[in-house]
């Protein structure tokens, strides 16, 4: 039996598939989120006592790890997405150093040394547009692996910190000193509301409530900042006059859309944000004057290239982009997996990553949850399991899904409201929000920006997209008027009935989202199984 490691965990879809070819005992997993760490305890955890669970990863031991498990064959694990920065992806298609993650990942296989690892993660991983930015934090070990002959190439890139001027403040000023940004963010309490008031303030249904359960608190915490900043001048001045206008505005009950300093507002802090994750990160480069706005000029290195550098001649590893639908999970689901096998152990052998095969019968939407419509949904997290039903008529999915488990469990779905289940009449398979007349779209703010998979019923003949948090999307069953529950968006998954979620309905929702498919981890964890073996190792 091979000793598996699973970093970033979630609730185990890839720890699964190893699991699944019966050849891979796993010994410990690194999950932060407590829900997800129930559901892996309940369902792929043997023997407690022998198992080690990682809380976070982020310096963590693993060479002491590795020594009280007598050596671990396989590393596996996806360093999750949302460890990216948002903002700066969207701003500048750059990978943050928030996303520490992934070098944590590969800290992790040189302590370990392990025979071969498996890391997945979304495509981008490959483009060379996303990247990370030189910091004091590891600058040294670039350095140091540079003088080594590691090629990691540098380019110069730069953030765009803001895109405007603020009226009586010397923006480049303060960026410059991490003091001076610190003292002009708002409270976090205060700014959350303030954010939430502008993100709502030209939206009809949603403002009028915000606005009853939220004034009189917006007002105190205005009243409590410009308080404590009684005696300050410069551009504390600018700010506390924002605020003030804002509090005047309130307390008037002027339109909130009309008042502009709440925008400046928004906006200054947002930008004091993102210069303050540049300290903490400890980016090298500098803030510079740019038009009317500012950016901060950083080299970069790509992700692959650090990757290449930081493993050296110890491994070889391939990438590339599977599609999950091509291994018999009825969706759409593209990730970049990196396939690492150690040299020596590799010997001789011609390596190859998994490729997607050229022909497949993909598995559909139908098959997968055709059965599930015979069972009534529940609506709370807690579900008793429901036994199935006697003769009934399976697809070869289902009867496989279904093969280890007696009962249908997690069936559990969203409360619907009855907007929210009149768009559901209205939209036809394949459909989404888009199709909807004018009439059903009042309630959002701009509904031209709705994302396709907003309101989406699934046509049951084709596979599905990539399953996220169905709840959040409101994703509609193909012939029912609900949404889709946790089990459906499991099976869409692949993971079999036997298994189990558990935490918050949410939780559970999203659970079953950030998974990799099971199915797919199978045919990953036997590809790398299938060098391991033929090397004797």
């Amino acid at each position: 039996m091979y000793k598996v490691i699973d970093l970033f965990a979630g609730a185990g879809g890839l720890s699964l598939g190893f699991k699944q070819t019966g050849e891979c005992c796993l010994l410990a997993a690194a999950e932060i989120k407590k829900d997800a760490r129930d559901t892996y305890k309940k369902n792929l955890v043997d023997n407690e006592t022998e198992f080690e669970f990682i809380e976070n990863v982020i310096g963590y031991d693993f060479e002491s790890l590795n020594e009280r498990l007598g050596e671990i064959d396989i590393v596996i694990g996806g360093p999750p997405c949302q460890g990216f920065s948002n903002a700066n992806r969207q701003r500048n298609h750059l990978i943050n150093l928030n996303n520490a993650l992934v070098k944590e990942y590969f800290r992790a296989i040189r302590e370990i040394k392990p025979k071969a690892f498996i890391m997945e993660n979304v495509s981008m991983l490959q483009s060379d547009t996303h990247r990370f930015y030189d910091s004091q934090l590891d600058h040294d070990m670039i350095e140091a692996m540079q003088q080594q002959g590691k090629n990691i190439p540098m380019r110069i890139d730069k953030i765009i910190i803001c895109s405007r001027s603020f009226h009586n403040i010397d923006v480049i000023e303060v960026v410059r000193n991490i003091a001076t940004v610190e003292q002009l963010l708002l409270p976090e309490k205060l700014l959350a509301l303030i954010n939430t008031l502008n993100k709502n303030k030209n939206n009809e249904r949603r403002l009028p409530n915000f606005l009853l359960k939220n004034k009189t608190n917006i007002v105190n915490e205005i009243n409590e900042f410009v308080l404590e900043n009684e005696l300050v001048f410069g551009e504390m001045e600018q700010i506390k006059n924002w605020v003030n206008i804002l509090r005047q505005g309130l307390l008037e009950d002027r339109k909130v859309s009309e008042i502009t300093e709440l925008q400046d507002l928004v906006e200054f802090e947002k930008m004091l944000l993102s210069v303050k994750e540049i300290y903490q990160n400890q980016l090298i480069g500098t803030f510079e004057q740019r038009d009317n706005g500012i950016v901060f000029i950083v080299k970069s290195y790509s992700v692959l290239d650090y990757i290449n550098a930081i493993l050296g001649n110890d491994y070889i590893q391939k990438g590339e982009t599977l599609n999950a639908q091509c291994f018999e999970v009825p969706q759409e689901r593209k990730r970049y997996i990196v396939f690492g096998i150690r040299t020596d152990i590799l010997g001789e052998q011609e390596f190859q990553a998994l490729k997607n095969p050229d022909t497949y019968t993909a598995v559909t939407v139908k098959e997968a949850i055709d059965d599930l419509t015979k069972y009534d949904v529940g609506y709370a997290k807690e579900f008793e399991p429901v036994a199935y039903r006697e003769g009934e008529e399976l697809s070869e999915y289902a009867k496989e899904i279904r093969r280890n488990s007696t009962s249908v469990k997690n069936h559990i779905s969203t409360n619907t409201t009855e907007a929210a289940l009149e768009r559901f009449r209205a939209i036809e398979q394949g459909k989404n929000f888009h199709s909807l007349s004018n009439e059903l779209k009042t309630t959002y703010a701009k509904p031209e920006r709705t994302q396709n998979t907003i309101y989406l019923r699934l046509n049951p003949d084709k596979v599905c997209g990539t399953v996220v948090n169905v709840r959040k999307s409101m994703w509609i069953h193909p012939t029912l008027n609900r949404a889709i529950s946790v089990r459906e968006a499991a099976r869409l998954q692949s993971f079999p009935d036997e298994f189990e979620f558990v935490g918050t309905k949410d939780s559970q929702y999203q659970q079953v989202g950030n998974a990799v498919p099971p199915k797919l981890a199978k045919k990953i964890a036997e590809h790398i199984l299938k060098y391991l073996k033929n090397s004797g190792a």
